[in-house]
């Protein structure tokens, strides 16, 4: 099992999503060529609260305990948890890939998710975290496509859940985490992520 960073130490957080694309500008008329290569990914900057003594040692343990970039956490996004009454959303149809997302199961047209809020999809390994793009109303059956920013990486299978309330994205550390610690046995951290895929 994956293990899930604790949300109550998060003090600061950017979250970023990154395109694997470049520019090519003509010296000669300014002219502007984009590549784009597909990949897509978020990268995090992460402060976590000052800890005491033992706490601050146990999440010094659990960076070490991730092996450095060898290993991957989940993280829930703090400023994403999101309420409300959505029904029980499901992924409909297998085979899907791109930008859009065909389910089912929503409470029948009634708004529910907002462009600018997030979703994840899998569990554990193969969780991946996307942004809505467009607001989401669902029709009388509860149907509703999403618009997704980054795009699906694999295709999610038919019946899959979505996760709303909590959305998490699969980490891995960019750098060794240090363990500031002053001389009142106080711990401070501070951690650097990507998207791991």
């Amino acid at each position: 099992m994956i293990p899930e960073l604790p949300l109550t130490l998060v003090t600061r957080l950017e979250r970023r999503l990154v395109t694997a694309t470049a520019v090519a500008t003509s010296p000669f008329t300014g002219t502007e060529q984009v590549q784009d290569w597909g990949g897509e990914w978020w990268d995090y900057t992460i402060e976590l609260a000052q800890r005491p003594g033992r706490d601050g040692r146990r999440l010094s343990a659990f960076f070490a305990g991730l092996g450095g970039i060898r290993g991957c956490f989940l993280f829930r996004d703090p400023s994403v948890l999101q309420a409300g009454s959505f029904g029980a959303p499901v992924v409909a149809g297998g085979f899907q890939a791109g930008n859009a997302l065909m389910t089912a199961g929503w409470a029948p047209s009634l708004p529910t998710l907002r462009t600018g809020d997030l979703i994840s999809l899998g569990t554990d390994g193969t969780t991946r975290l996307h942004q809505l793009t467009a607001d989401v109303l669902p029709d009388y059956a509860g149907r509703a496509t999403l618009q997704l920013a980054p795009r699906l990486r694999a295709a999610p299978g038919d019946g899959d859940p979505i996760e709303i309330a909590a959305p998490a994205v699969l980490l891995r550390l960019t750098a060794p985490v240090p363990s500031l610690i002053t001389r009142a046995d106080l711990f401070r951290f501070s951690l650097t992520a990507r998207e791991a895929l």
